[in-house]
């Protein structure tokens, strides 16, 4: 007796395998993508957020693109002032007689006079018309065999450059953006362990009050007066750190992560400039140079070539047109053929003045644009200047802070080495302490508004000066 075996099926096997497979490469995947989406091994640095941030923005990117989009306006521009081909093919269904001699071909027979002697009478019948076109505009708008810059295509290609112009001001603006997210981010930061450091201080200084109020020492104004500044510490350490918070959340959408977790900061800000550039070099390199500028100058462009697009508007155009048509009669033997060609003029002779309204519309547009250049210039140099003015009061707080800071640390000191000899009070080492901690906490704040400024002055120059590439 033979004893079967059955055969196992080797596809239901490789179906188990892809599934267990794919359970395994799933996990996979997964840790693949979370170690893509990893923090950096290093802390970011002002440079490296202004790199990421000038590939993410979507600003700039939809300023690139309006260029890219600007240049083909001109290439669209260009062909619309040369030769035009088209082409027709119609399929058309007859019955009848034709009654008239502008009607189809084959009319039958026709006397001299061009009567219909003997017409002839069709059934449904298909005539196939078959055409092609050319126009080609000779002089039109300025244009010439379309082989000048026409004021049509000079119009567009200073728009082109208006926005590529354009791309540079947006550049500059996402790097102070970065520059002032970054900065304000890392000094709250900074200042953290200033605001804990005080936090500290002052719930000392409230418990020794309120001992020094039980032996009789102090007053209750004075137990009071510890516990606002007590209070007021907290609420200040609190803002910090919110303020903290704050920045590291608008600088992890602007470098585009998706968790403000998963940005990690340098501690270290960049160090100002030394020296800084003078106003006479600035502002002249910010007028020769500037992007504002140069955008105003292309628009000044856009609107005399739109001036003198409208100008020649008023002139003739002349235009040279052919074409070539095939007709398919009821009988295929009796088939046509006709050319022709022919030059057109196009006179403007009157339009109650409309065109010329518009052209000197524009003449005025152009006159504005021209003018605006100047208040441009006069704008640039203001914000130079007083970018400049608020670095000079901003230097020259830091100055007299890091005088302030020095003497306060001294004090410090002295009470230190006093307290230690049982000589100086606990309550004024700690008020010494508290005040070195609050001309610490606003040298560092003034430091950051400074760096803030030399951005906002990188800014202001339009790039002409750089102190963050």
């Amino acid at each position: 007796m033979t004893k079967s075996i059955p055969r196992r099926d080797r596809s239901s096997n490789r179906v188990a395998a892809g599934l267990a497979a794919l359970l395994f490469i799933l996990p996979c995947r997964s840790e693949a993508q979370d170690a893509l989406q990893a923090p950096r091994p290093y802390p970011l640095t002002l440079h490296d957020c202004i790199a990421i941030a000038l590939g993410e923005n979507p600003a700039l990117e939809a300023t690139r693109y309006d260029v890219f989009s600007a240049a083909q306006e001109v290439r669209a521009a260009q062909g619309m002032l040369l030769p035009q081909l088209t082409g027709t093919a119609n399929y058309e269904l007859f019955s009848g007689s034709p009654t008239s001699k502008f009607s189809v071909v084959n009319l039958g027979n026709v006397s001299p006079s061009g009567v219909v002697v003997a017409p002839k009478t069709v059934g449904w019948t298909g005539i196939e018309l078959y055409a092609a076109h050319l126009t080609y505009p000779l002089f039109k708008d300025g244009s010439i065999l379309g082989l000048n810059n026409a004021p049509a295509i000079a119009e567009k290609k200073a728009k082109k450059q208006a926005l590529a112009w354009t791309v540079n001001l947006r550049r500059e603006d996402v790097i102070y953006r970065i520059s002032d997210e970054f900065i304000v981010t890392v000094s709250a930061r900074n200042r953290m362990g200033l605001a804990e450091r005080r936090v500290k201080l002052l719930g000392q200084s409230v418990a020794i009050t309120q001992e020094q109020q039980k032996q009789g020492l102090k007053l209750p104004i004075d137990l009071r007066l510890a516990k606002e500044q007590f209070s007021a510490a907290q609420t200040l350490a609190k803002l910090l750190h919110e303020e903290a918070t704050a920045g590291s959340l608008a600088l992890s959408k602007s470098l585009g992560l998706s968790s403000p977790s998963k940005l990690y900061l340098s501690n270290t800000l960049p160090d100002p400039p030394d020296p800084p550039p003078t106003t006479e070099q600035l502002v002249g390199a910010c007028l020769s140079h500037h992007p504002s500028l140069q955008v105003q100058r292309a628009v000044i462009d856009q609107a005399k070539q739109d001036y003198r697009l409208e100008r020649y508007r008023l002139y003739p155009s002349v235009y040279l047109d052919g074409s070539a048509n095939y007709i398919d009669d009821f009988n295929p033997s009796n088939n046509a053929s006709v050319y022709t060609g022919a030059i057109a003029i196009s006179v403007p002779i009157f339009d109650f003045g409309a065109q010329l309204a518009t052209t000197r519309a524009k003449l005025m547009k152009y006159k504005a644009e021209e003018a605006r250049l100047l208040s441009t210039a006069d704008d640039v140099s203001y914000e130079v200047l007083k970018a400049y003015e608020s670095i000079y009061v901003l230097s020259h707080n830091i100055l007299s802070l890091q005088d302030d800071v020095s003497k306060a640390q001294r004090d410090v000191q002295v009470l230190e080495s006093q307290q230690q000899q049982g000589i100086a009070e606990p309550l004024t080492v700690i008020e010494k302490e508290l005040h070195l901690i609050a001309k610490q906490d606003d040298l560092e704040g003034i430091k950051a508004r400074q760096l803030a400024t030399y951005a906002l002055l990188q800014k202001a120059a339009g790039g002409a000066w750089k102190w963050i590439p």
